[in-house]
């Protein structure tokens, strides 16, 4: 009997949810994983816009990012149905606080 297929592994949405997180949350994505920046999460988008994560996509919570006054830069706002469609195309989710 051969072997069975492997199953392609679909990629994390790691949630930053507060900026303080973002050294850990950087080291733990792999690539083809997505970050979502929301809430104070926000506040690392210059980093990440300064410093990519090779072969991950990284958005941000465009509504948090102009509550708090925060320029995108480089990263990719997204919509709150923007956000649904990233989670619903991850296999799971990581919030990072």
């Amino acid at each position: 009997m051969p072997p069975a297929p492997l199953m392609p592994t679909l990629p994390t949405l790691h949630l930053l949810a507060d900026s303080a997180a973002a050294a850990d949350c950087r080291r733990a994505i792999a690539p083809g994983d997505r970050l979502l920046l929301l809430a104070d999460g926000v506040f690392a988008a210059a980093a990440f816009a300064r410093a990519p994560i090779a072969g991950a996509r990284v958005g941000a919570l465009e509504p948090d990012a102009e509550r708090r006054g925060v320029r995108l830069g480089g990263i990719q706002p997204l919509s709150h149905a923007e956000f649904v469609a990233w989670a619903a195309a991850c296999e799971r989710s990581v919030t990072w606080r």
